[in-house]
Formats: C-alpha cells, sequence, structure tokens
C-alpha cells in the first residue's frame, strides 16, 4: 500500500504486507526500508520469477486478518471509505468476495466486474465507459453479484481463501488467477460481488509488462487452456449475463442469434 493509499483510507484497522519481487532500483528499496518503520507494514522478500498467485499466497501466509485485501501495486485509492465498504458488503452473509470499481488514470472505467465466456474467456465489464456512465441497465453503478471480480482490488474471508487453497500457482501463475478463485468461491455456495461505492485507479499492467516475448505467449496460451477445460461448463453461460447478448465480447449489445429458443417457438 502505497503512502497516498494509507493516507487516504479512513479504515485504521489494518495491517499492510509488501511482497518485493526482486525490487532492484535503489529508490524502492529505501522506500522499502523507510516503510517499515511501521509497525502496521511489513516487506516480504519473494526472491522467485514472477508469480501473481504464489506472491498474493506468500502474503496470506503471514496475514494477521481475518479479511485479505489483494490489492495491486499500481492502483491508487479514490474513494476514501474504499476499505469499509468493501469489508462490510464482504461480512453479509455468504458473501465470499468483494471487487471494486477501477478506473484508468482518463477516468474511464477500466474494472465494473468481470464476464466469464464472453469474450472468450474473462472480460471486463463496462470496460472504457466513461467513468459517469450508468452502463447496461445501470449495472455500472449499482451494487450486484457476480461470476468473478479481479484481484487487482479485492477483499475475501481468510478462512474461505486458506480453505480453496488461495490462488493457484501451479497452472496461473500470471492470469485468470483471480477468476479461477472467484469461481471456486462460488462452487463452494459463496456469492462474488462488485461495488461501485469503493474506486480506485488502476494502470493495468504498468509494473509487470505485456506479454510480448514467446515465453510469456506460451505462458499465456496455457493458462488459457487450463481454464477452457476447468471451466467449460461455466464458460458456456454466465448466469449474469444474459445468454441472447453478444459473446464475441462482453459490451451488453444484442447476439447476432438468440442463445436461448423463445418458448413461443417450442
Amino acid at each position: 500500500m502505497h503512502r497516498e493509499r494509507a493516507g487516504k483510507s479512513t479504515y485504521a484497522d489494518y495491517e499492510v504486507l509488501i511482497v518485493d519481487n526482486q525490487s532492484a532500483e535503489a529508490e524502492t528499496l529505501a522506500w522499502f526500508d523507510a516503510i517499515s518503520a511501521d509497525s502496521r507494514v511489513k516487506v516480504i522478500r519473494f526472491d522467485a520469477p514472477f508469480n501473481f498467485s504464489a506472491i498474493n499466497n506468500a502474503a496470506a501466509r503471514q496475514a494477521q486478518g481475518e479479511v485479505l485485501c489483494l490489492l495491486n501495486n499500481d492502483t491508487q485509492v479514490i474513494s476514501p471509505g474504499w476499505l469499509e465498504e468493501m469489508v462490510s458488503r464482504l461480512l453479509q452473509p455468504r458473501v465470499g468476495v468483494v471487487g471494486a470499481k477501477l478506473y484508468y488514470a482518463d477516468g474511464r472505467v477500466q474494472h465494473a466486474g468481470d464476464a466469464v465466456g464472453p469474450g472468450g474467456l474473462a472480460d471486463h465489464l463496462h470496460s472504457r465507459l466513461p467513468g459517469d456512465a450508468p452502463g447496461y441497465c445501470d449495472r455500472a453503478v449499482l451494487a450486484q453479484a457476480l461470476s468473478a471480480v479481479t484481484a487487482a482490488c479485492l477483499v475475501t474471508r481468510r478462512d474461505l481463501y486458506e480453505r480453496l487453497g488461495g490462488l493457484n500457482e501451479a497452472d496461473l501463475a500470471v492470469a485468470f488467477n483471480d477468476v479461477d478463485y472467484c469461481l471456486r468461491v462460488r462452487e463452494a455456495g459463496w456469492q462474488v460481488h462488485f461495488t461501485p461505492y469503493a474506486e480506485l485507479y488502476h494502470l493495468e499492467s504498468v509494473s509487470r509488462g505485456k506479454d510480448d516475448n514467446p515465453e510469456k505467449q506460451a505462458r499465456a496460451a496455457a493458462e488459457a487452456a487450463y481454464m477452457r477445460k476447468r471451466w467449460a461448463q461455466v464458460l458456456e453461460h454466465d448466469l449474469f449475463y444474459n445468454p441472447n447478448l453478444n459473446y464475441r465480447r462482453p459490451d451488453f449489445s444484442l447476439g447476432h442469434a438468440p442463445r436461448v429458443e423463445t418458448p413461443w417457438r417450442k
């Protein structure tokens, strides 16, 4: 959690676990030393190749609280009450995950929940919509249950996270691990919620970079193949996305052909 995040957050009862994944810049290392003076902050060294799932699992094992917040280092808080909003929804019966509304630096929507299936595998709903636009049936500005949310910023129950084995380190080192976790949460009988009242900027993939070499592309293809096999039935029909809408991308436009037969044609 950067200084500006802590300063803008009104929720006071938290600890911050920062995972240092082979940082080398002197300024970054000096900042780690300085921030560690705060008793609420702990820097965890993770000296291994980048594995988003393993990084979050390592931090979760050392966390003390009953609620885990997975938070990327390329996010910035907008709404000071973001944690109160997310945790209060998480503590409702049978809610296992809560995700936030994320924006690009220019104010457009980056994430308002995820659709699973439309777009091929998983894709953000209302992506690139103007930040104050209501979206399809006002769904960009309404709290709701969904199939999945991004782990760039989500909260989950620690006991549930541990029971489900956390993020999948073996098969989903970089991509889709958050979607897979949300689907396993739902498979276990819990709900996944999105709230537009917790708002942050997300400078997507700024620190990690893109899949722009053969090794990264092969890894991405293997992760996509795992998801298609593991969640084949879910990918066929996202319960929170009308099957008669466009499945090439989750833009809420009408599909070229209905996927559900109308009753009067039977």
